[in-house]
């Protein structure tokens, strides 16, 4: 439990630079990013500690749905801390991240519950299962990008938009969205790949849903990452894929656990 306190306040601590500076953001006010990034650090590090007593009990892996998402929001919050002295494009998304891991924390240590798996042996299954993981939170961080992309393009539009060392470049955005859907594209098929290889049951009738909406997903970012390649999209279609492709991998990951 201090773990996890100690977590949401480096987490809050954090958001008290982003969310005032954003509030000004058109007073080119100056970005604080040491502070940000040695609270976001402390802030990733203790969540891993608490996420790490919570997951590993005596009788295994509890793989319940909070402590799923928590995995999941830990490493958004852990690969926004790492991109945030380079890329300058983070800086919106990231107080939605912290946010996140705010809400996430604070479920997983709250929230108790069981769902026990042993896969310390299974190596196999463990390495499907991370980069599952890793995979969606690539995909959201690029829905974040999306919006992000969606939000300055509009202000283009308008012609709203004035210097602010918060604001980067409409292409720069645009670039790093295109590469995190790559990634996240190329882990998603691995994850596939994986999973028929580990998953003995992953044709069978109680499991299929989720073959089935992580191909359809992967068909949807496949079309969008063609889209941004060969004809060059933005703006609504780029947000509405992106929006179908998450919603599609989060039925694949969690329908059946929500039910």
């Amino acid at each position: 439990m201090l773990f996890a306190i100690l977590a949401i306040v480096a987490y809050l601590g954090a958001l008290l630079w982003i969310v005032p500076t954003l509030a000004h953001i058109d007073n080119s006010k100056k970005l604080n990013i040491k502070a940000v990034l040695g609270l976001g650090s402390a802030a990733v590090i203790f969540h891993l500690i608490n996420l790490s007593h919570l997951f590993f009990v005596s009788e295994g892996q509890n793989f319940t749905i909070v402590n799923v998402s928590s995995m999941i929001s830990l490493s958004l919050s852990f690969i926004a801390t790492l991109a945030l002295p380079r890329w300058k494009t983070v800086w919106l998304p990231l107080s939605i991240i912290y946010a996140l891991g705010i809400l996430s924390v604070t479920l997983s240590s709250f929230l108790s519950g069981s769902f026990i798996k042993q896969l310390t042996e299974n190596t196999g299954l463990l390495f499907h299962l991370s980069i599952a993981i890793l995979a969606y939170a690539l995909f959201f961080m690029a829905l974040l990008y999306a919006i992000e992309q969606r939000w300055l393009d509009s202000r283009l539009k308008r012609k709203k938009m004035s210097f602010s060392p918060l604001l980067p470049p409409l292409m720069t955005v645009e670039r790093h969205f295109f590469m995190l859907t790559l990634v996240a594209q190329i882990l998603l098929t691995v994850t596939l790949v994986t999973g028929m290889i580990y998953l003995h049951n992953f044709f069978a009738p109680e499991q299929i849903h989720k073959a089935v909406f992580s191909f359809i997903s992967w068909i949807v970012y496949s079309i969008l990452l063609l889209g941004l390649w060969k004809l060059h999209w933005r703006g609504n279609r780029v947000l509405i894929y992106s929006i179908s492709g998450i919603m599609l991998l989060t039925i694949a990951y969690f329908g059946s656990r929500l039910v």
